[in-house]
């Protein structure tokens, strides 16, 4: 355990856990996992993004248990997958860590021998806990606790925080989250296109094993009809972000879904690929401008990406260069995605 970590368990003491719900005050048990992990540098080694040795081009499948279907659905991954993050865990405001951990779905990602990583995001959804030293610790103790104790592989960070001004705050709280871990643990951070300047890119490059770009949603709920990740779009986000990381340490995030828009409305209804009807795929129509799928149907204007706009992303993340691509989400594939990512991929 780094001295950082050694010296945050002073605030152990009055720690409890409540049921599985809830990490954060908690008593922190070492179970034969870490027990077996040498914790006295915690530091991150050099950077492998460096090597000279190409690694495996990366596909990590997120799943939300609200959205997705059945675990059994895994199974059609036929090993696509590098990894899953999950949704099962997020960080309150006073830093514990809440839980939903999905059994059947931790049984069917063992299965696989898939690399688990959940993702843990903000409950508030104001990064309040941020901003706070004490509640920073709470965070990071619990989420290693999380880790330790369900022997995941590592843990995807999901905060997004909206603004410069958490700017600080975020790199404190990820250097802590490094220190703290083991450094077998992978640490990846999902990052949106436009943020406010909320990510010091070259602060954090060191702390965090992957960059997930959200390259997705440039239209959505809230905005008129148009297309959910133009290709020219995601190439000019991935280029300016390119241009402040190495590209290795980069992993291309892919909708797996779409939305519909009622006639003159900005509100839209999430449309998952695996949930898109005969009618609306009769009325589909390929616009070549934005590289995507647009119908309407019945007075709605609908936008999704389809088999061929995935493998384009594909290809621009093999020919940038990139670590690999994270789907969001897997709950909504089909057997016919995984043999668009077997045929992109050549898995």
């Amino acid at each position: 355990m780094s001295k950082r970590a050694m010296g945050a368990l002073a605030c152990l003491s009055s720690l409890t856990i409540v049921g599985c719900g809830t990490v954060g005050h908690a008593s922190l048990h070492r179970n034969s996992h870490h027990a077996q992990t040498k914790r006295a540098s915690s530091k991150r080694p050099a950077d492998t993004a460096s090597s000279n040795t190409a690694s495996p081009f990366r596909v990590l499948g997120f799943w939300d248990h609200h959205l997705a279907g059945p675990a059994s659905a895994l199974a059609q991954s036929g090993h696509t997958l590098s990894a899953i993050s999950p949704l099962w865990y997020s960080v309150t405001a006073s830093g514990a860590v809440t839980s939903n951990v999905d059994a059947a779905l931790l049984a069917e990602a063992h299965k696989q021998h898939l690399a688990i990583t959940p993702l843990i995001n903000d409950a508030t959804g104001k990064q309040t806990f941020l901003t706070s030293k004490s509640t920073r610790t709470v965070a990071v103790l619990a989420i290693e606790h999380v880790l330790a104790t369900m022997k995941y592989q590592g843990v995807n960070i999901d905060f997004e925080p909206p603004q410069a001004a958490l700017q600080s705050d975020l790199t404190a709280f990820m250097v802590q989250l490094r220190d703290t871990l083991p450094k077998t643990d992978r640490i990846t951070l999902d990052v949106v296109p436009h943020s406010g300047g909320a990510y010091d890119y070259a602060k954090l490059a060191p702390e965090v094993n992957q960059f997930v770009l959200m390259s997705y949603d440039e239209h959505s709920d809230g905005t008129e009809a148009g297309p959910v990740a133009a290709l020219n779009w995601v190439k000019s986000i991935t280029t300016r972000l390119t241009g402040q990381i190495s590209p290795s340490k980069l992993d291309l995030g892919i909708a797996l879904y779409g939305y519909s828009w009622a006639a003159g409305s900005t509100h839209a209804l999430t449309i998952p690929y695996n949930q898109i009807t005969a009618a609306e795929k009769t009325h589909a129509t390929w616009n070549s401008r934005y590289d995507e799928t647009t119908a309407t149907v019945n007075g709605h204007t609908l936008w999704w990406e389809n088999r061929k706009s995935i493998a384009e992303k594909i290809a621009l993340a093999k020919s940038d260069h990139l670590a690999g691509i994270a789907l969001w989400q897997v709950g909504y594939a089909n057997p016919a995605i995984y043999q668009t990512l077997t045929k992109a991929i050549g898995t």
